[in-house]
């Protein structure tokens, strides 16, 4: 099951414990399947609870996704929080890349969940994209008035840059894994490094 390195109440903490159970168990499930593939009753038999109390803890599927959602986020948002923004610049820059990806390593359910919002999204469900999208905005935007993060390119185009470089290799190192596997090659598996460039440049 997911854990953290941060001291947030997660999942699979005593805390609320059903409650908390519910949610871990929506989460590996929603990485599994996707969340639309995914039903209520599939939930409580997993977690070991009534399906009533999915919906007296979340009050139905579409509260159970953003509370996985609002999980998801506040992971990212902790472990990037962790990093003091004192210091050169790139270290500073270094070291949040650094806290996001540790993070999204020890959650692996996380990462799958992300990838199937990001790259495979269920029809209408951009929500979890679109709220880490803005965290980073809202993040990059600190770096810049803190002097660490100058760009002369819009904050929002910056910000997807950041995202990229933070996650793209995590969501595209298992693809990476499976045709080096289906190639037969021999050599270890590269790491993937994903950066964006314009055409201009």
């Amino acid at each position: 099951m997911p854990t953290t390195p941060t001291t947030r109440t997660t999942p699979t903490t005593p805390t609320s414990d059903s409650r908390s159970r519910i949610l871990a168990t929506a989460l590996r499930l929603f990485a599994a399947r996707g969340a639309g593939a995914t039903s209520l009753r599939e939930v409580a038999r997993e977690a070991g609870v009534a399906p009533g109390l999915v919906v007296h803890h979340f009050g139905g599927k579409d509260g159970l996704r953003a509370a996985v959602d609002d999980f998801v986020v506040d992971l990212f948002r902790d472990a990037v929080d962790s990093v003091p923004l004192d210091g050169p610049a790139d270290e500073v820059v270094a070291a949040r890349d650094r806290a996001a990806a540790r993070m999204f390593e020890d959650n692996p359910d996380a990462v799958d969940y992300l990838r199937r919002a990001v790259v495979t999204p269920d029809p209408g469900a951009e929500d979890l994209a679109r709220m880490l999208m803005q965290e980073t905005i809202r993040r990059t935007q600190t770096l810049r008035d803190h002097g660490i993060a100058r760009s002369r390119i819009p904050v929002e185009e910056q910000a997807v840059a950041v995202f990229v470089r933070q996650l793209g290799n995590l969501l595209l190192q298992p693809a990476l894994g499976r045709l080096w596997a289906l190639a037969d090659a021999s050599a270890p598996v590269p790491t993937v490094r994903v950066s964006l460039q314009r055409d201009t440049d």
